[in-house]
């Protein structure tokens, strides 16, 4: 069977480009890229090319029969699996498809029907601005997303990357459809398109580059858009240098400060790119990075740190960005920055760090091809943003080339306060913070002198009977149990350069609340801990000495927790199996909790509860569970609290990783490319290992079982007021548990409501414009999690929402859904489910959580059964049990 292993370039009829990959999996990807963002609007066309990316997914019939868009597109293809979306940025706007590859022709026959030239119906432009209206206000409630764009516009100051993508209310609400239909026009044409699609072009019947390329020629060709071109619009560039730094202080309804600053750079294409790119690693990548180690180790004034290089298209920046508590220690912060930067100019990075940095560019190559998402998003850049597809080859050639010196050139060129701008977010009460020293102190220390200051391995012997390979066409999982009680869920993928390991036990906030080692109130956040702790220092190896090989190998390895379980996670690049397995099994059974890095995670966790209040979704979602579990540990945030988390120090850490981590209670799940005969005899050295590490520890009697959250007898509501630009809502209930057989028709009725043609998208975003964002929520438990609606609106919105989500499913559990409703529901659960289990690092979590649940495992063919079983009466009786006749939450933050 012939395969492409390089991408191959066509050209329709129009000259539109097509790029062709061919990907060996069972997803295909389809990526529409249009040369228009932001940058290409004047002052008066702020937001258009957003507002375009909302209309284009109107029905191109609903042009010609005259009626309102009804989601029609959307629904064709999310019926046959699968998931459409887009998204606009300053120099492009890309609408993309990700389906089963079985359906590929059908979704492009589907998809295609956008670049149909269009006009807009006025019905469908006044609904999709309220749209967008309601997308702007929760903008303008994330703290996140304002002080970036504020960074952003205290950057830019006379380049369009300073005005959000977005756009203006004022100029949005003055748009009228001839403007938007005019720059339509004058932007979506054939010399601005391009086409991306990644798949399986070769299979059992054959080589299908004709077949797409000739729906490709009908829906994008000559005959539905002509060949033409668009000049590039002329745009002002923005002066690198500036008589002086400019800093702006931006008042937020946060309880936390973030110092945010930047400096301009050139474009892409200029020749200190590479050594600017590798100057912001060194800085800010990664635990190891000079300002991490610097403000979280060195000094604890941080409690978030990140940066790093951001060039669009034209000449963009480098910038640094560290949150801390409290704004006393803002000026401290912004010091030990500066430093950090002037000390890189003087002494250039070691040979550690650049060959760190450098390796972790090099793998990013090979972490874009576990999905088909990621190889056509990275086809786009290289063909659409820099014009060549070998471009990568030769950037890496380029960064090798780079030494200590080039990046002691380049720091000291940039980072100076002529190039700087910058932004700190604080609370209200601060808003007259004064910028005056953090000023001084830049200027006195950057503009000044430099100052002193493909693994192999061979089995040793026989330890497990050999699992079965290809022993049926679906390629299951192998399950298997070490002779300590272990389980093991092993699933090779010879064609991955990639591998995974997830080790789970049963722990989390549901433990640690119904068993704790010392009691609820002072145990409270245990597991969140535990697993922010748990790579920071072992037996044998400091948090420094783990950091070293996994930032240089280009791997990750994490703890996780949530409510029903805890675990470690590594994925890596195949060739490192070696060092990284051991790594991986050090850290599973010997972590030491130090007391230092315990006080390091108790303040990102404090800091994480404040944020709770400044995140309205997340207090919205807090509230919610708080009143729906008056019991059951479920309704308990896995942060823990200010108070339990004070009770929490190593050896109570120590004490719940002996409780849990028994080898009887352990799942360990591999997936990637791990042959048996290497992972054999790291299984056994496993096995020995857990098996030593209990010796003489009596078990911890854990429950199999909680009793579930009493039913409601009264319906309940929780509000707060906070004056904000959003609403937000969440209405709910008892749900189900993991293992139940109503779990299968509330995930399909949770289909058929979510989706861009699903009814509450259809009802209440489309016809309605009451949100931005609504969609329906869920969570399977051991013990009875819950079901319900969420939606973001305007304040003077929130009883006609209340009262949408109420009509919808009433609507739904009375007349039930419609055979098309129940197809394309149950081909985009499907669809969405293969799109999920691309990666080895899902596929090794959802195996392994599935093996510790005790949730039976179905193969391909059972499960599509299994759904395909589920009736319009099952949906119907699922919305009527879950959601209509039981007593709901109402939950109420704006």
């Amino acid at each position: 069977m012939a395969k492409i292993y390089h991408a191959e370039q066509y050209e329709l009829s129009n000259g539109i480009p097509v790029i062709f990959q061919h990907h060996d999996s069972a997803v295909a990807a389809t990526y529409w890229w249009v040369r228009t963002g932001s940058t290409d609007e004047s002052p008066s066309e702020a937001g258009f090319a957003h507002f375009l990316e909302h209309m284009l997914f109107k029905d191109a019939a609903a042009k010609e029969t005259g009626s309102a868009s009804t989601g029609k597109m959307a629904r064709v293809i999310e019926s046959l699996g699968g998931d459409i979306n887009a998204y606009t940025s300053f120099d492009q706007t890309v609408y993309h498809v990700t389906c089963a590859a079985q359906h590929w022709e059908k979704i492009l026959d589907a998809f295609g029907t956008m670049a149909k030239p269009q006009k807009f119906l006025k019905t469908d432009f006044e609904r999709e601005r309220e749209v967008i209206l309601e997308e702007l206000r929760k903008n303008e409630d994330s703290p996140g997303r304002q002080l970036f764009q504020s960074l952003f516009s205290t950057t830019f100051t006379k380049h369009p990357y300073g005005r959000p993508v977005i756009g203006f209310e004022k100029v949005l609400k003055a748009a009228k459809i001839t403007q938007l239909e005019a720059f339509y026009k004058r932007h979506y044409v054939s010399g601005r398109m391009g086409l991306v699609l990644v798949g399986p072009l070769f299979d059992k019947k054959g080589d299908k580059r004709k077949t797409i390329l000739g729906y490709l020629e009908k829906h994008f060709g000559v005959k539905v858009l002509r060949r033409a071109t668009m000049p590039e619009r002329a745009r002002i560039l923005e002066p690198q240098l500036r008589e002086k730094a400019e800093w702006n202080v931006k008042a937020f309804d946060v309880k936390t400060p973030t110092l945010s600053f930047s400096f301009r750079v050139p474009d892409l294409e200029h020749e200190d790119i590479p050594a600017l790119d590798l100057l912001a690693g060194v800085l800010s990548m990664g635990e190891l990075s000079r300002i991490y180690q610097r403000l979280f180790y060195q000094t604890s004034l941080a409690t978030d740190v990140s940066g790093g290089l951001y060039v669009p298209k034209d000449p963009g920046m480098i910038y640094f960005q560290a949150e801390v508590d409290s704004i006393e220690k803002l000026n401290r912060t912004a010091e030990e920055m500066f430093k950090e930067l002037q000390r890189i100019g003087q002494d250039g990075p070691t040979n550690e760090e650049l060959s760190r940095v450098l390796v972790n560019a090099e793998s990013e190559r090979l972490y874009a091809t576990q999905t088909a998402d990621g190889m056509a998003g990275r086809l786009g850049f290289l063909k659409f943003i820099m014009g060549d597809l070998t471009f990568d080859q030769q950037y890496l050639d380029e960064l090798r080339a780079v030494d200590a010196a080039r990046i002691k050139d380049v720091a000291k060129k940039y980072l100076e306060c002529r190039r700087m701008s910058g932004v700190i977010l604080v609370p209200k009460q601060d808003a007259k913070f004064d910028t005056t020293e953090i000023e001084n102190l830049a200027s006195r220390i950057l503009d000044s002198g430099p100052t002193a200051s493909t693994w192999v391995g061979v089995s040793p012997g026989a330890f497990l009977t050999p699992p079965m390979q290809e022993k049926s066409a679906e390629n299951l999982p192998e399950h298997i149990q070490l002779p300590s009680g272990a389980q093991v869920c092993f699933y090779p993928r010879p064609g991955s350069h990639v591998f995974s390991v997830h080790a789970s036990v049963l722990g989390g906030v549901r433990l640690e609340i119904a068993h704790p080692i010392e009691r609820a109130a002072t145990d409270w956040g245990a597991s969140y801990m535990m697993a922010l702790c748990w790579t920071k220092g072992t037996t044998t190896r400091s948090a420094r000495d783990i950091a070293t090989i996994t930032e240089g190998s280009a791997s990750s390895i994490d703890g996780f927790a949530g409510r029903n379980s805890v675990g470690l996670q590594m994925t890596g690049l195949a060739r490192d199996w070696n060092s990284l397995s051991e790594l991986f099994l050090d850290n599973l059974l010997h972590p030491t909790f130090p007391k230092d890095e315990v006080d390091h995670a108790r303040r990102i966790a404090e800091d994480s509860i404040r944020g709770i209040e400044d995140h309205s979704s997340q207090l919205c979602s807090k509230l919610f569970l708080e009143t729906l579990f008056e019991n059951h540990p479920y309704g308990k945030f896995t942060y823990g609290s200010l108070d339990s988390l004070r009770a929490i120090h190593p050896e109570k850490l120590k004490a719940f990783h002996r409780c849990w981590m028994r080898p009887e209670r352990l799942v360990i799940s591999v997936s990637g490319a791990v042959k048996w005969s290497v992972l054999e005899p790291w299984l056994k050295r496993l096995d020995q290992q857990a098996l030593a590490a209990v010796k003489g520890l009596e078990p911890f009697n854990l429950p199999k079982h909680l009793n579930d959250e009493p039913v409601l007898k009264a319906p309940r509501w929780v509000e707060r007021t906070m004056g904000r630009e959003q609403c937000h809502i969440l209405v709910g209930g008892l749900g189900t548990q993991i293992d139940s057989e109503d779990r299968h028709a509330i995930r399909l009725l949770q289909t058929l409501l979510g989706g861009q043609s699903g009814r509450l998208f259809v009802e209440l975003r489309e016809k309605k414009s009451l949100a931005y964002t609504v969609s329906p929520i869920s969570f399977e438990g051991i013990e009875r999690g819950y079901v319900g609606t969420y939606i973001a609106c305007a304040p003077a919105k929130r009883e006609e929402a209340i009262a949408g989500i109420a009509h919808v499913l009433e609507k739904l559990a009375e007349k039930g859904p419609t055979a098309q409703e129940m197809n394309r529901a149950k081909e985009f659960y499907l669809g969405r489910r293969a799109m999920d289990l691309q990666s080895d690092s899902a596929l090794a979590t959802h195996y392994g959580l599935e093996v510790l649940y005790k949730v039976p495992h179905l193969s391909e063919s059972a499960l599509l059964k299994r759904i395909k079983s589920v009736s319009s009466k099952d949906i119907q009786s699922a919305c009527k049990k879950y959601l209509i006749d039981p007593y709901m939450v109402t939950s109420s933050v704006g």
